[in-house]
């Protein structure tokens, strides 16, 4: 990807090696945050610092920390979608994030069983979406079935439409917390759903407003790595998201 170059819509499917997400792991809270704040603007300014030269031609690089550390990455487009590899991340003095790089593309560790999807490495790292510029909320997981979604409307928790845009383990939540001494509590139910969908996340002020995103059109991009389509609302700025 050439300085000037940009990925479609200014999105990308993002991946991190797991050498790389354990590294992210190994940095104080702060630093992981903003390490990730740079990666996610890649999908913006994909040219980053310099291209690389051989043995590590196509990939390129990303100060992060203040300068004083460089990620090695690749912006690439497939099929359409852009995709940005995550390879390393370490110090630039005595071309030592070069070497570790070079050795890792060496080793092969690109292949689907090293790769781990950003928003899977947001879990792992115990990261909030938000804290680093993205939109947690705005993406739909698989539907809860059919007689779950009646079983809720027919008791006065949610309705229907509401019902549809949350998943199993969501709605189960909802059937479980929704109540009040006074009967059926809508909001109580919807919040209880959207808290456990984000546990460290704040709720928003109008909870209805997640699940009304969450019934928009999809983006739907077919992502490269994952081979599964965007489940992020269409139009959504930064990285596709496919679970």
């Amino acid at each position: 990807m050439r300085r000037a170059g940009r990925l479609p819509d200014d999105q990308a499917e993002v991946v991190f090696t797991d050498v790389f997400t354990e590294q992210l792991g190994q940095l104080g809270e702060s630093q992981r945050e903003d390490a990730l704040v740079d990666v996610v603007g890649l999908c913006d300014a994909p040219g980053g610092k310099h291209p690389l030269h051989a043995p590590l031609a196509g990939w390129n690089t990303v100060a992060v920390l203040g300068g004083r550390q460089r990620v090695v990455y690749k912006a690439s487009v497939a099929g359409g979608t852009g995709l940005i590899e995550v390879l390393c991340l370490g110090p630039r003095s005595d071309s030592e994030v070069y070497d570790m790089a070079g050795a890792l593309v060496a080793s092969g560790l690109l292949g689907a069983d090293e790769i781990t999807d950003l928003w899977d490495a947001l879990a792992i790292l115990d990261v909030v979406a938000e804290d680093v510029g993205l939109d947690g909320w705005d993406y739909r997981p698989p539907p809860a079935p059919d007689g779950m979604i009646r079983a809720a409307v027919a008791a006065g928790l949610l309705d229907e439409a509401t019902a549809a845009a949350l998943s199993k383990p969501e709605l189960e939540a909802a059937l479980e917390h929704g109540w009040s001494p006074e009967g059926p509590d809508p909001r109580a139910a919807l919040v209880a759903a959207l808290e456990l969908a984000r546990a460290r996340a704040t709720i928003p002020a109008n909870p209805g407003a997640v699940t009304r995103a969450r019934l928009a059109p999809r983006c739907s991009a077919l992502m490269p790595r994952a081979g599964s389509r965007c489940i992020r609302r269409r139009g959504h700025p930064g990285p596709h998201r496919a679970s």
